[in-house]
């Protein structure tokens, strides 16, 4: 049986993952008047190159070429791996994001609104949908429907009795960790969309390589605490720490636009 208490933490992780972008949305537009399009645009990026082009890359790499998923079989070269292509696929995706399909929306608060629609589909896709699954699952095995499931043409019994195993046996508060991670997520995505939004405005290639090298090692410790087994807090408590770097800078990002705006004022008089 799946406990109530771990049950109640599946549903908050859920909560939270849905608000999260809609709560920032609402504040932001209230105060700054964020536009739609940088968010839609977000979204867009991080469909086509995370989700689309990134996910056809690991297909390859980690299914099809039996050479590179025999190597990647390693947990260091794996997390290396994933680290590098997480960060440079949606840092690229960003820049190309901020570079072709928002010429006009290079504010900070244009940023941020982008920030939210890139962070706000991934906090969607990966916390509300799978607790969706993940509440699914444990309400029939709660309900003692599980083994239907398993005779169900074509399911992958396997998996589905891994699956079981797992939520059995995860300790109820490793569920709502995910809720809190989800918030980490978040923000350190708002704050690399400010960040590569910063190389188009001083127009210096080093902050894009920042902002991929930064992704690159987060989700590389993040690959490396799942194949090594780590203890979750361990993680947990990087995540913490990087969104906490993430909300200082996006608020002295502010001031840095601001600077950028003063010069081109400046130049725009001595014109």
């Amino acid at each position: 049986m799946v406990s109530q208490l771990s049950m109640t933490f599946m549903v908050l992780t859920l909560l939270i993952s849905l608000a999260i972008p809609i709560v920032f949305f609402i504040y932001f537009f209230k105060k700054y008047r964020i536009s739609w399009k940088p968010l839609l645009v977000g979204i867009l990026i991080f469909i086509v190159f995370s989700q689309v082009l990134e996910k056809t890359l690991h297909m390859y790499i980690l299914k099809i070429n039996h050479n590179t998923a025999e190597l990647l079989k390693n947990p260091y070269l794996y997390a290396l791996y994933g680290g590098l292509t997480a960060g440079i696929f949606e840092e690229i995706g960003r820049f190309v994001g901020f570079h072709y399909l928002l010429k006009k929306y290079r504010e900070w608060k244009d940023g941020i609104s982008y920030g939210i629609g890139h962070g706000g589909i991934e906090a969607i896709l990966v916390g509300v949908f799978s607790s969706v699954q993940t509440i699914f699952i444990s309400n029939l095995i709660n309900s003692g429907s599980f083994n239907q499931l398993l005779n169900v043409q074509g399911a992958a019994k396997t998996s589905l009795l891994t699956l079981k195993e797992q939520l059995i046996d995860t300790s109820s508060y490793l569920y709502l960790m995910g809720g809190f991670e989800r918030i980490f997520s978040f923000l350190i995505q708002l704050g690399l969309s400010i960040l590569v939004l910063y190389t188009i405005r001083k127009r210096r290639t080093l902050f894009l390589i920042y902002a991929i090298l930064i992704h690159a090692f987060i989700d590389f410790i993040a690959a490396l605490s799942n194949a090594l087994k780590f203890n979750a807090i361990i993680p947990e408590m990087f995540f913490f720490v990087m969104a906490v770097f993430s909300i200082i800078f996006i608020r002295k990002s502010k001031e840095l636009f601001a600077r950028i705006e003063t010069s081109e004022d400046n130049l725009e008089e001595l014109r």
